[in-house]
C-alpha cells in the first residue's frame, strides 16, 4: 500500500521535472521578473533532488554508506543512509548548469564547492582526519579568494588586504563546519538552510544582484527536495545530510555573505550575519563553553568534539522534544532574517538598533541556557540524527 501511495506521489513531480527542463519554458521565464525566476530555479532543484532521493537511499544502503546506530550517542535504531547531501548537490548543480549564467566569482564559488562536496563524502565513507578536512577547506577557501570572493571591509589601518585574507579564512572554515555542527537532528541543518537560501534570495533580488539569487534560489530547491525525507512527523528520517551536504551548505553560505555587496553603509555588511545569527550564536556558545570547561583545547578537537551542548541540546533539556526544538530554532531563524530584511531599509541609526537588538538577544539567551540551567550533560536522548558530526 504504501508502495503505490509513493508512486502515485511521484508521477506528479516526474511530470514537474520534465515540464522544467522544457527549453522553450526557460526561453519564456528569462522575460519575466526576476521574482518568477528565482521562484522556476527553486522548483527546478527541488524537483531533481525529490525525484532522485529514492534512488540515493537505495544506493547509500547498498555500498555501506550509511550511519549506524550507537547508543551512546545516537538515537535511530536501525543504519540510515547519509546521502542526502548528494540529491541537494545534485539538484543545485544541475539546475546552475542548465540555466548557464556564470561570473568569475560565481565559477570560484562552484569550483570550491564540488572540492568540499567530494572531500565530505569521502569523509561520509571512510572517516577523513580533521587535518585532511581543514586542509581541503583552506584550499576552497583559497580558490574563493583568487576568484575575488573574499571580505573587502577591513581599513588599511588595521591590516587592509591581508587582514581581509586572514579574516575572510576565519569566516569561511568556521561557517562551513557550523553547519556540519548543527546537523545532529532530524530536519535541523536542512530546515534551517531552505530559511538561510531564501532570505538570501529575497534580499539579492532587491539588490539586483543576479548570481547571488540564481545560487540561492536553486539551493533552497535541493534542501526542500530533500526536506520531506529527513522531517518526518512522528517518523525516524530515511536519509541524513551526511558531511558531504551539511559542509557543502555551510559552505555555499558563507560564500554568499562575501560574494554580495550589502549596501552603501559599513553597517550593511551585518546583514549577512544576522540571517545567519542563531548558527553563529550555535557555535560560538558551544565553543565558548567547550574552552572554559577544558573540553576543547585546539583545533582538531574543535572540530571532533562530540557533545550535547548545542542550542538545539539545551532547549531539549528544558523538556522541549526535539520537533519542537527544531521548530524553534527555525522560528527564530525567521525572525532574525526579517531583521536582516529590514536593515535595507533602514538609517545607519535604525541598522545599529538591530544589532544592538541581536546582540541583546542572544545574550539573554545564552544566560538563560548556560547560566540558569547549567551544561545539559544529561539531557536525554532524543535526538534522532547524529551522523558522526558534533
Amino acid at each position: 500500500m504504501q508502495v503505490a501511495a509513493r508512486s502515485l506521489f511521484y508521477i506528479p513531480v516526474y511530470g514537474l521535472a520534465v515540464f522544467l527542463f522544457w527549453p522553450g519554458l526557460l526561453k519564456y521565464l528569462d522575460k519575466l521578473n526576476p521574482f518568477l525566476y528565482s521562484l522556476y530555479l527553486c522548483l527546478l532543484s527541488c524537483s531533481v533532488s525529490m525525484v532522485i532521493m529514492p534512488v540515493l537511499i537505495w544506493f547509500g544502503n547498498k555500498c555501506g554508506l550509511v550511519d549506524h546506530p550507537d547508543e551512546a550517542r545516537k538515537h535511530h535504531k536501525t543504519s540510515v543512509p547519509l546521502t542526502g547531501g548528494m540529491a541537494i548537490f545534485a539538484g543545485f548543480m544541475i539546475t546552475i548548469a542548465f540555466n548557464f549564467h556564470f561570473s568569475k566569482e560565481m565559477k570560484g564559488i562552484l569550483v570550491a564547492s564540488v572540492l568540499i562536496f567530494i572531500v565530505g563524502a569521502l569523509d561520509d565513507r571512510f572517516g577523513l582526519s580533521a587535518k585532511i578536512r581543514l586542509m581541503v577547506q583552506f584550499m576552497a577557501t583559497l580558490i574563493l579568494i583568487l576568484a575575488d570572493v573574499r571580505i573587502t571591509c577591513i581599513p588599511l589601518w588595521l591590516g587592509g588586504y591581508y587582514s581581509d585574507i586572514i579574516i575572510t579564512f576565519i569566516w569561511v572554515i568556521g561557517i562551513t563546519n557550523s553547519m556540519n555542527f548543527i546537523d545532529g537532528m532530524d530536519g535541523l541543518a536542512a530546515g534551517t538552510s531552505i530559511i538561510y537560501s531564501i532570505f538570501f534570495a529575497i534580499i539579492a533580488t532587491v539588490l539586483g544582484q543576479w548570481y547571488m539569487m540564481f545560487l540561492a534560489a536553486a539551493l533552497a530547491g535541493g534542501c526542500l527536495g530533500f526536506f520531506p525525507y529527513n522531517f518526518r512527523l512522528n517518523k525516524p528520517a530515511r536519509v541524513f545530510l551526511g558531511d558531504s551536504g551539511s559542509t557543502f551548505l555551510g559552505f555555499m553560505f558563507a560564500s554568499f555573505a562575501i560574494l554580495g555587496d550589502w549596501g552603501p553603509s559599513i553597517l550593511d555588511i551585518a546583514i549577512p550575519v544576522i540571517i545567519m545569527s542563531v548558527l553563529i550564536f550555535d557555535m560560538s556558545l558551544t565553543t565558548i563553553v567547550r574552552i572554559h570547561t577544558g573540553e576543547v583545547n585546539n583545533f582538531s578537537q574543535w572540530l571532533h568534539y562530540t557533545g550535547r551542548d548545542h542550542f538545539h541540546h539545551r532547549l531539549m533539556s528544558l523538556g522541549i522534544s526535539a520537533k519542537k526544538a527544531a521548530l524553534i530554532f527555525f522560528g527564530v531563524s525567521i525572525c532574525l532574517g526579517l531583521e536582516a530584511i529590514t536593515m535595507l531599509f533602514s538609517s545607519v541609526l535604525n541598522s545599529i538598533l538591530i544589532i544592538v537588538h541581536t546582540i541583546l538577544l542572544f545574550s539573554i539567551i545564552g544566560y538563560i541556557l548556560v547560566l540558569q540551567n547549567g551544561r545539559p550533560k544529561n539531557a536525554p536522548l532524543q535526538v534522532t540524527q547524529v551522523s558522526g558530526n558534533i
